[in-house]
């Protein structure tokens, strides 16, 4: 069952576009998912501050999206915020921990690379990979107070279209 879930994982980053695109708002995503997330972080003894903006719809594949979303938010103590930034949507993720070093920020989002134990390493690798299919990027921001991702989607994205 473990070797069939990283294959799994693995050919999810492979996969080069996302199925069905549909004008969808991250903040219904994000809403959507939040039992799931606040469940995950009381069994894990955490915390989850959510801070939605107004933000418009945009083209995405929700499937993606929750996935990425899930793969970032299995952290600690968190703070999710969605906001506007000039024409791009802005979803971030920050934890309070002691941060990344740079040896592991260099590598962070390689297939199979990982600093948990149980780690398979590939749920960073998903993540960038279905940001990269909804052109959007993926910055990193860290230090002594945390780890921040930030995930900037256009607002002027693809067109409609389901496979």
């Amino acid at each position: 069952d473990r070797a069939n879930s990283i294959i799994s994982d693995f050919l999810s980053v492979a996969k080069e576009r996302p199925s069905c695109l549909k004008l969808e708002n991250l903040n219904t995503v994000i809403r959507s998912l939040l039992p799931l997330i606040e469940a995950d972080a009381i069994i894990g003894n955490n915390y989850i501050k959510v801070e939605l903006g107004e933000i418009p719809s945009i083209i995405i594949d929700d499937k993606e999206i929750r996935q990425l979303i899930l793969n970032l938010v299995r952290n600690g103590y968190l703070t999710i915020t969605t906001y506007l930034d000039n024409n791009q949507i802005v979803l971030g993720i920050k934890d309070q921990g002691t941060g990344i070093v740079p040896e592991v920020l260099k590598r962070i989002g390689t297939p199979f690379f990982t600093t948990k134990e149980k780690g398979t390493g590939l749920g960073l690798a998903i993540s960038y990979s279905i940001a990269a299919r909804h052109q959007a990027t993926v910055h990193v921001e860290t230090g002594e107070q945390g780890t921040a991702f930030y995930i900037k989607f256009s607002t002027l994205n693809l067109a409609e279209s389901c496979m």
